[in-house]
């Protein structure tokens, strides 16, 4: 664990803080709530929160947990988190739900620039100013997905977008593309921050989205982007999404 305080007040006290933990997989945080902001925000990984909804976040999302609310944290694979902690008088945000926001790379540079152990605290103070601005609400649950770099992996990445409900399996898809199963493995973790199979969940997940707008039965739906099960299509929607295929059709008047 890395942690980090942030002093801007003529007492020197502190006003903001970050903190970063190394998560192996199903490690985590019971239910627990404290008087600050928090912002959090996986590097690499996956992380399951729970807030008054359950969201499966990868790198390209964060989420803002306002002072007061209950929340448990699970890192669903090996996941490094980082988790800023803002006072709410001295916060210029004022959102009083927990509130998905889309990682953009801007974003994810100033959280990793808040944790070099180095940082002076004005320069801190810039830091964190330039972040309120860049916090706007994910536009809706279709977020980019993180794509391969090249190579073998962004080709199997590309023929999945294309055809999420595609069966194959990753041993599969190596022998088609002469290419072994290990560094096929390797390159998603390292260029997505996921495993392939969570990268195809919200592959999977995301091409869902505009079926069920076409008002899809929800059974059609998850055959068509291949879930074997209903059941299961529904339970990873809800874990994503924090909420059901269903519900979501209906939020959208489907």
């Amino acid at each position: 664990m890395f942690a980090r305080a942030f002093g801007g007040g003529l007492d020197g006290a502190e006003e903001f803080w970050l903190s970063r933990f190394d998560m192996p997989r199903q490690s985590g945080f019971t239910t627990h709530d404290h008087a600050e902001h928090q912002l959090s925000w996986v590097a690499h990984g996956q992380l399951e929160v729970e807030a008054g909804g359950t969201w499966l976040l990868p790198p390209s999302q964060a989420v803002w947990i306002p002072a007061g609310t209950p929340h448990a944290l699970r890192a669903t694979r090996p996941t490094q988190l980082y988790c800023l902690y803002l006072w709410p008088a001295d916060c210029p945000i004022a959102w009083t739900s927990t509130t998905v926001v889309a990682a953009d790379p801007m974003l994810r540079q100033v959280m990793l620039y808040l944790a070099r152990p180095d940082l002076p605290d004005d320069a801190a103070q810039r830091a964190r100013a330039l972040l309120a601005d860049l916090l706007r609400p994910d536009p809706g649950p279709a977020a980019d997905i993180p794509m391969p770099a090249g190579g073998s992996a962004r080709e199997l990445a590309d023929a999945i977008v294309r055809s999420p409900g595609d069966p194959r399996s990753l041993h599969e898809w190596a022998a088609a593309l002469h290419v072994s199963e290990k560094t096929l493995r390797r390159s998603f973790v390292a260029e997505t921050g996921m495993t392939f199979t969570d990268w195809r969940t919200q592959v999977r997940l995301r091409a869902a989205l505009p079926l069920l707008a076409d008002r899809l039965p929800v059974a059609a739906v998850a055959a068509r982007v291949g879930y074997r099960s209903v059941n299961g299509f529904i339970n990873a929607f809800r874990r994503h999404f924090g909420r059901t295929p269903g519900s979501y059709a209906a939020l959208l008047g489907a």
